[in-house]
């Protein structure tokens, strides 16, 4: 026999060996799990607690582009304050941090590291067309409108809740516990990073930090079909680019072949067309695939619970993806604001193009921004760097908050996955890994996708049994952490 058929032979049986492999695995990882709709629990104490939440999103806490008035938060730290009196009577505020709020209960255990919940008082802007008053708080049937009442003061009225009964019902903290609310997450401010100064300054250390994030929702993936709750190991990074394109201007009658406009209307399609980034499996989103292919039907159970070897395959395939899948494996670049001449009959001699990037573990500021400067300048177009900021840290999965938080989600909201997820979008815990290995980015409400969709969108709402399910959930997650 020639060695050419020997070689044939060779790569063939090898073939088919990886062949048996993957199908046997595929058949072995199987899981005979039944569809599951989102558990909401009809809860007794819902519309209580939904009052609550409803005269914290009546107190409008928008803070725009370019504004700073710490004082606009005072009726919203006194609505706190009065909702919940047993939290502002047991913890005490710590330092006045340019009126972002930080609370502690102390044990009397200095050498236990504390706990932290988190989340931020601040909502972005309401515009367009409501159904109802964004700030109006209405609770009609079961639904709670308004700006906030997801992102994130249910968070918020959540876990006071939690801690103004567990007060009530005598608990006695067997290490510090703490309260973070953030005046200034949504512009980006420097609120949590004022916070964790202070507490680093004093030598506190953290055995958890809990943000918001992520959450439960109806079906994660494509081919998952029950409920998830996604626990964010760590989040991507944020970058802004501006690219410019600059000529004589002139006037429309007489335009160029291609003008500052053109230029940069081809270089945004380049990027949309192909993405120059490059798709990776970071561990995080590798194990997210990996819990979630068991429950897959056979031909995604080939695929995911085969990873080791059809990686590469699924990196190559969600580079050409848009939205969730795309995001998932590569920086993504969103261009967002475009400016030129402020006349319809004038050409710009200048025109700029603003893009946000969301940047993947294993991408760097510096990396993404030579890669973008070196396509911006086929086009002629200058490139400055107006912010920008790499991946977070990593929390370990499989830490002892991440199980408690396991356990309480199996307890509250039977059938629910759980998960680990790299979150794609920017929290305050990020500045947390600084005094915490174990920065988790969680909400325990169960939300459909369509109430997902009206964050940072018009007419924001949450079911209110989902809003009061959090509570005995976060309940379950201070007493084990926190006892």
């Amino acid at each position: 026999m020639s060695p050419l058929l020997w070689a044939l032979l060779a790569v063939s049986a090898a073939v088919l060996l990886l062949l048996v492999i993957c199908l046997a695995r595929a058949f072995i990882i199987k899981k005979n799990i039944p569809a599951a709709p989102l558990v909401r629990r009809e809860n007794p104490d819902a519309i209580r607690i939904a009052r609550k939440l409803s005269q914290m999103v009546q107190v409008n806490t928008v803070v725009l582009p370019g504004e700073d008035n710490p004082r606009q938060f005072d009726p919203m730290i006194e609505t706190l304050s009065r909702l919940f009196p047993n939290v502002f009577s047991r913890f005490v505020r710590l330092d006045e941090l340019d009126n972002n709020l930080l609370l502690r209960w102390e044990s009397g255990h200095p050498e236990r590291e504390g706990i932290l919940l988190m989340g931020h008082m601040d909502v972005v802007d309401a515009a367009g067309e409501w159904e109802h008053d964004p700030f109006g708080g209405e609770i009609i049937g079961d639904v709670l409108w308004g700006r906030g009442s997801i992102d994130i003061k249910s968070g918020l009225c959540g876990f006071f809740e939690a801690f103004e009964q567990l007060i009530a019902e005598g608990m006695v903290p067997g290490r510090d516990l703490y309260i973070f609310c953030s005046r200034t997450e949504e512009n980006s401010g420097p609120g949590a990073s004022m916070a964790v100064d202070y507490l680093y300054k004093r030598g506190v250390r953290l055995e958890m930090v809990l943000d918001e994030g992520c959450s439960i929702g109806e079906r994660p993936m494509e081919g998952v079909n029950r409920p998830y709750a996604l626990i964010g190991l760590g989040e991507k990074g944020y970058v802004n680019l501006k690219f410019t394109a600059r000529s004589g201007g002139g006037h429309s009658s007489e335009p160029p072949r291609l003008s500052t406009i053109g230029r940069l209307s081809r270089f945004i399609a380049r990027v949309e067309r192909r993405s120059p980034f490059p798709c990776r499996l970071d561990p995080t989103t590798r194990r997210m695939l990996e819990t979630f292919a068991p429950e897959m039907a056979f031909k995604d159970r080939f695929v995911y619970g085969n990873l080791w070897l059809f990686g590469p395959v699924i990196e190559k395939t969600f580079r050409r993806k848009g939205g969730f899948q795309g995001a998932l494996l590569k920086t993504t670049a969103a261009f967002t604001i475009i400016e030129g001449a402020h006349a319809a009959n004038i050409l710009p001699d200048t025109a700029y193009v603003i893009c946000n990037l969301r940047l993947s573990p294993h991408d760097t500021v510096e990396g993404v921004l030579a890669t973008m400067k070196k396509l911006a300048s086929r086009y002629g177009l200058e490139t400055e760097l107006m912010s920008g900021r790499g991946a977070s840290s990593i929390t370990p999965l499989g830490s002892v908050p991440y199980q408690a938080i396991e356990k309480a989600v199996a307890r509250h909201f039977p059938g629910t996955g759980v998960s680990p997820y790299l979150v794609l979008g920017g929290t305050d815990a990020r500045h947390f890994s600084k005094i915490c290995d174990n920065v988790l980015r969680f909400v325990p409400h169960a939300l459909t996708g369509e109430e997902v969709r009206t964050v940072h969108g018009r007419n924001e709402h949450i079911n209110i049994h989902a809003l009061a399910n959090e509570v005995p959930c976060y309940k379950d997650i201070i007493r084990e952490l926190g006892s």
